[in-house]
């Protein structure tokens, strides 16, 4: 139990969701501006609202109320429209209220020790007969919003269409903090991405956590223009442009931690399409053994980073991990005696020792022009955050012919059509088989979550299957399933884990490549020369309890329906 005589500062502390030097500042703003401080930490990003709200629940003896809980808005906005206060009073204090049981009155409001709107609440209502719970701020803004639009008042969110009002829309305290927090739910919850998606009556943010998409929330259509100027101001991004795609990033700090965020806005016909990929500038330590591969295929990618010249490609789709992989791969290569050097677009994270290069193709700094400056910078390793084009692929295989280790990614289905993606691109056939070591296909699975993942039995057919895999080692099953708990948000899954192809090129393959024999000839000789397709890593990571099936087959579908 808290302490209700304690300070709310000291009740954070005490329960380490805050640090010390984050409380000070607080107090310091709190000092020159006032407000409450649990609010400021919230839009300083030291903490999260849904992070404070339970400490403050229990401090005030608040009930919290969430989902279902919650009164509707309609419920709200009758009781509004039959009192005796001006429904303008309550938009602009932003309280909303309802009826209870018997006669008392429900209230939530963004500050609910606030003097005045208690008093005035008692004084129409009735002493005593307010009680007063606790919400997410966003929550409290939707029945003001709802309120709003009944009542055809003048609109904060509506209130021109020219830059200087989106700008300052952009800058009103609700907005800020409705963007801020969204951030720090999203770190909160773990997720990478947050999509901000428009709709006919309501836009909807999702956070993508580990790969999947989640609807967190939903509000209403007419603060999407405010939200997306808030966030197109904090990315360095053109507020009035709404008619083409933009790109942006920032650097912040959310929930006491700090991030990159990277801000892609592309119109659609309801508005824009929002997405922000979060970064966090300090991450788990980049490893070869922190990927979750297996023991032979991690020996497989420590040979290939450690030959002095050739070339090394990782393909998968977007957020299949492929620069963590190349992060990764870079760090087990450097010793200390080599010149390492990367270009990407953009840098993502990084790496101590390390020359990393930022291209930037709208002013013509392309891959192909930063790599031919690379080249005279005595490079022994490169990495190429991504082969796009036939001249960047040109000077990847000329600098791995002339003694250099090139390390990059393409974006294909699988290992095998690495080779006749960059075939495509315009590459001679024996151009391509010549430099190259290996190439690996990944994607990401979901890891079942430790704490409800319960013990699973596999089918006599699949338990043959397995065993016939190369590489099991022959140890015991010990195959669970997915439940849900509290924990992982009742998906039964928490964090992510990697599955790989890897083919290293052999003498036959490099003949195959020459030749420009089909696809499906060179995959068959890659499972005769026992390689593991990526459906086969996958279930031997079902065999020892680290995913399920039904996210193998979800990952790896068309595959696992072939077969």
């Amino acid at each position: 139990m808290l302490d209700v005589n304690k300070k709310i500062g000291d009740l954070l502390l005490e329960r380490e969701l805050i640090q010390e030097s984050d409380l000070r500042k607080a107090l310091h703003l709190q000092s020159k501006a006032g407000g409450r401080l649990g609010a400021l930490l919230v839009r300083s990003g030291a903490i999260s609202e849904d992070a404070l709200l339970p400490v403050l629940s229990e401090q005030l003896d608040m009930e919290r109320l969430t989902g279902d809980a919650l009164p509707s808005h309609a419920d709200v906005f009758d009781f509004v429209n039959q009192s005796s206060i001006q429904p303008d009073w309550f938009i602009d204090h932003k309280v909303a209220v309802w009826s209870l049981a018997e006669t008392a009155v429900g209230c939530l409001v963004p500050d609910p020790m606030n003097g005045y709107v208690r008093e005035v609440l008692a004084r129409f209502y009735g002493e005593g007969r307010v009680q007063y719970f606790l919400a997410n701020q966003q929550v409290i803004e939707s029945y003001a919003d709802y309120v709003r639009r009944e009542h055809a008042v003048d609109d904060l969110f509506q209130g021109g269409e020219g830059a200087r009002a989106l700008a300052e829309l952009a800058e009103e305290a609700p907005i800020i903090e409705f963007v801020n927090n969204m951030m720090s739910q999203a770190l909160d919850a773990g997720a990478s991405d947050i999509h901000v998606e428009p709709g006919d009556a309501n836009f909807a943010v999702r956070f993508r956590v580990d790969g999947v998409l989640h609807t967190r929330l939903q509000q209403p259509q007419d603060r999407f223009a405010a939200i997306a100027s808030r966030i197109k101001l904090i990315a360095g991004l053109d507020i009035a442009e709404r008619r083409l795609p933009q790109d942006g990033s920032l650097t912040t700090r959310v929930s006491g931690r700090e991030m990159d965020i990277r801000v892609s806005t592309v119109p659609d016909v309801l508005g824009e399409s929002i997405v922000m990929r979060l970064m966090p500038k300090q991450r788990d330590e980049v490893s070869l053994f922190n990927l979750g591969m297996e023991a032979d295929h991690l020996a497989l990618m420590q040979r290939w980073v450690g030959e002095a010249h050739g070339i090394v490609l990782v393909t998968g789709p977007t957020g299949s991990g492929k620069s963590t992989t190349l992060y990764s791969a870079l760090d087990a290569s450097n010793d200390g005696r080599k010149k390492i050097i990367t270009v990407e677009d953009p840098v993502e994270f990084k790496l101590q020792d390390i020359t990393q290069i930022q291209a930037h193709a709208e002013i013509g700094y392309t891959f192909a022009r930063a790599l031919k400056a690379i080249l005279r910078q005595d490079p022994d390793v490169i990495m190429i955050g991504e082969i796009r084009d036939l001249e960047t692929a040109e000077i990847a295989i000329q600098s791995a012919l002339t003694g250099h280790l090139v390390l990059s990614t393409l974006h294909t289905n699988d290992a095998i059509s690495a080779f006749t993606r960059l075939v495509d691109m315009g590459v001679e056939p024996f151009l391509v088989a010549a430099p190259m070591l290996g190439v690996q296909a990944q994607r990401l699975v979901r890891s079942l979550c430790n704490h409800c993942a319960e013990p699973d039995t596999l089918g006599e057919q699949m338990q043959r299957e397995i065993m016939a895999i190369p590489g099991y080692s022959g140890e015991a099953f010990a195959a669970r399933r997915a439940v849900g708990c509290p924990r992982c948000q009742g998906t039964g899954y928490k964090g992510r884990s990697g599955i790989y192809e890897l083919i290293p090129v052999s003498p036959e393959l490099h003949d195959m490549i020459v030749h420009s024999r089909p696809v499906h000839e060179m995959q068959q000789l890659a499972i005769r020369q026992g390689n593991r397709t990526l459906r086969q890593d996958g279930l031997l990571k079902v065999a020892k309890g680290i995913t399920s099936l039904e996210e193998v087959y979800r990952v790896t579908g068309t595959e696992a329906e072939a077969a």
